[in-house]
């Protein structure tokens, strides 16, 4: 049967029509697919950021109490700060700050001499530090390092020249012998140690014991993370904890008074060094009762010419006279008071 013309046109307009409405349901049907998965999108990024906002910590300032409540308070900065320094990936460490220790300040806690050179084996002075000098035909260490550099020892030239009247860089390690001395330090080095902790900062110890005794370069290897003096120093502030002799009675500091030339320091640090050490010296005379004497000027030490931070060198007591009985009493509050000093120190600075 042949379809005539006005019929065929009729099925050909109906399938035209429905041709279009299809396309026009299918594009409605992706619009609307669409649509739902942005709304979707949406709400899960909406989400996403309720959750960060309710993460993220604010950055207002807190109080003095607030800071030292926060387990931190040594370093005065707030939780929140380093929470969100995490956050951001920034492990960028300055001086003073802990690479390991959380953001906490270092402290290195150095308890003067040890035990007598005397006693100890030519393969333990090798590990302290110590070598063995055949043109002086005895142990020790030289007394800098050459200009502008860390850890190279001058061997006799390329040095400040920071000596004693008439002595040469070389310092015989028997000189630094001690018999009462050593342990009346390291008792006070861990009374500081303990409050200085409690505090909050980060302690490192040049010796915990009298049968160490670190030669001076082993010692200020403490200001560096795990000992790498290829790094940069992270220690905010060396405390060197001695007693004095010669039969006085007070408690002083050993004074800075000259231009060191070993890599790391800033300009300011005899300032700094003369500082912590005053503020320190004062602490302890008023917890012990010792009169509180002028500070000693010796600024060729050792410990001057080769620590990379703001060095405080205490003389605390005569272990030789009527101080005794203090020095070996009232280490607590010796510690306690280093501490203190240490803790108004850095927060002045």
């Amino acid at each position: 049967m042949i379809m005539s013309d006005k019929r065929l046109k009729v099925c050909l307009r109906g399938a035209a029509v429905f041709l279009a409405v299809s396309i026009v349901f299918c594009i409605a049907v992706i619009c609307g697919v669409n649509i739902q998965k942005s709304n979707m999108e949406k709400q899960r990024l909406d989400t996403e950021t309720k959750l960060a906002e309710m993460q993220m910590p604010t950055f207002a300032p807190q109080s003095t109490e607030e800071v030292k409540s926060d387990g931190d308070g040594a370093t005065g900065e707030s939780n929140a700060v380093k929470t969100a320094a995490d956050a951001l990936g920034i492990d960028d460490v300055t001086v003073g700050q802990s690479q390991s220790g959380a953001g906490k300040k270092v402290i290195v806690l150095d308890a003067g001499h040890g035990k007598s050179s005397s006693e100890m084996t030519s393969d333990e002075k090798t590990a302290e530090g110590y070598e063995y000098n055949e043109s002086k035909g005895n142990w020790g260490e030289w007394r800098h390092y050459k200009n502008g550099t860390f850890g190279e020892n001058c061997h006799g030239s390329g040095c400040t020249g920071l000596s004693p009247e008439n002595a040469s860089c070389w310092y015989s390690m028997g000189n630094a012998d001690r018999d009462t001395e050593p342990q009346i330090n390291l008792d006070n080095a861990l009374a500081t140690q303990k409050y200085l902790e409690q505090m909050g900062y980060e302690v490192r110890m040049t010796r915990t014991s009298n049968e160490q005794n670190p030669s001076m370069d082993k010692r200020v290897s403490y200001c560096f993370p795990n000992n790498d003096t290829t790094s940069n120093p992270d220690a905010a502030a060396y405390v060197c904890i001695h007693s004095n002799a010669g039969g006085g009675r007070g408690t002083s500091y050993i004074a800075l008074g000259t231009d060191y030339e070993q890599k790391f320091i800033g300009s300011d640090f005899v300032e700094k060094s003369n500082e912590m050490g005053n503020i320190i010296n004062q602490k302890v005379a008023a917890a012990t009762g010792l009169s509180q004497n002028s500070p000693i000027n010796t600024p060729y030490l050792i410990l001057f010419n080769k620590c990379p931070v703001p060095i405080a060198y205490m003389e605390i007591g005569f272990y030789d006279s009527s101080d005794l009985s203090i020095l070996q009493s009232s280490s607590d509050e010796i510690g306690k008071a280093i501490a203190e000093g240490v803790d108004e120190y850095l927060k002045n600075n």
